[in-house]
């Protein structure tokens, strides 16, 4: 029988459980235990062996030693970051969503490191205009790509890509992941010179761009943020609380379909569904955001909107499992890694790697990769480099 470790704290073994908000059978299954020897080691009654610290460790993201510490370490809390949002709403937050803020945090440091002179626009965002119209007109004058650019694309994956590099542009920085949890479609990180948002790549690309101008209304508003899915976490808000997140809401829509152009538009053809899909198209948006638009301007009814918010759900997300289907995930590793990085972030990574300034091991953990696969990701990126 193998020998156990009388030393580990069972209280840093609670504590980081409790930090990513799992139940104890949720940590018991995840470990490979039974879920009464898991409550034995939090209350100190039994203690794990070497091979189970190990994946202690691995599942709750923390070192070993940690675990042999006399108190739990102070770190800070997602909580604070996310002022809009309750703690009932943060607590039900699953471990991959936690870890996600976790990513962002890691980029974050990153950026710093890689520009540490380079300023954001959200370093004058007092002088923004109050005004959601005038403040939508601002951005766009910012990002230098106009509406019309916008709707000639008729690709909502150009369109995030031509927006994410406008951002890049104005010292906002935008990574993607697979967050393994479809609840939250992205989150920001405040800050006023290295701002972080990351998008859920899971969602459908449409989604991905109304998330990316809601992630930045948070941003303008000097708050961090996350885009939960689904409308019905606004009962466990404050007043305030819930103003904040329709307001990123209202700012994506109206940036993304400003109401003078959408007037237009409209009067071009009666409305039908398959008008709408059109003008979802034509905007590089949902079918769920032509429709909210529709409803603040009362051309449908609160009931034909809510007919359809589950269908909207679905929509929001791609990639999904057909039955009887192929449903493997397809595409190649290291394009997959590109795209979460961003052209600009990895070819300005790999620049500091080729002059000397940091070391392979750096290089690789600035760029979320092992140092073995680093070759391979530097031909993947240059291959897809004009």
């Amino acid at each position: 029988m193998a020998e156990t470790l009388p030393g580990v704290n069972g209280e840093i073994i609670r504590w980081a459980r409790e930090y990513y908000n799992m139940q104890p059978d949720e940590a018991a299954m995840a470990i490979g235990v039974d879920l009464q020897r898991y409550t034995n080691w939090e209350s100190g009654q039994e203690f794990p062996t070497y091979a189970k610290l190990k994946k202690i460790s691995e599942v709750f993201r923390k070192p070993s030693a940690i675990f042999f510490f006399p108190e739990p370490p102070v770190l800070p809390p997602i909580k604070g970051d996310l002022r809009t949002l309750p703690d009932d709403v943060i607590n039900r937050f699953s471990k991959n969503i936690i870890v996600q803020f976790e990513h962002a945090k890691v980029y974050q440091m990153s950026v710093k490191e890689l520009y540490p002179e380079r300023e954001s626009i959200l370093a004058h965002r007092d002088a923004f205009p109050s005004d959601m119209t005038a403040l939508c007109d601002h951005i766009r004058r910012l990002l230098s790509f106009p509406l019309s650019a916008q709707k000639a694309r008729k690709s909502t994956k150009v369109v995030f890509e031509i927006y994410r590099e406008r951002f890049y542009d104005l010292g906002i920085y935008v990574f993607k992941e697979s967050f393994r949890d479809n609840s939250v479609s992205g989150l920001c990180i405040n800050d006023a010179t290295h701002p972080v948002i990351l998008i859920n790549n899971s969602m459908s690309f449409a989604r991905q761009i109304f998330t990316l101008f809601h992630e930045l209304y948070h941003l303008i508003s000097d708050t961090s943020g996350a885009e939960i899915i689904r409308d019905d976490f606004y009962v466990a808000l404050e007043p305030a609380q819930e103003q904040s997140e329709r307001d990123c809401d209202i700012f994506a829509n109206t940036f993304l379909i400003p109401h003078d152009d959408f007037v237009v538009e409209l009067a071009k053809q009666p409305l039908t569904e398959e008008y709408i899909e059109q003008l979802a198209k034509l905007y590089s948006v949902s079918r769920e955001a032509i429709m909210y638009t529709l409803l603040k301007m009362r051309k449908i009814t609160s009931a034909d909107y809510d007919a359809l918010r589950e269908i909207f759900y679905g929509e929001a997300i791609r990639n999904q499992k057909q039955p009887g289907g192929n449903n493997k995930s397809g595409g190649n590793y290291y394009s997959t890694k590109l795209s979460y990085l961003g052209q600009r972030y990895t070819g300005d990574v790999f620049k500091q790697y080729f002059s000397g300034r940091i070391d392979s091991v750096r290089a690789s953990e600035m760029l979320h990769s092992k140092v073995d696969h680093l070759p391979r990701l530097e031909a993947a990126f240059f291959r897809g480099v004009d």
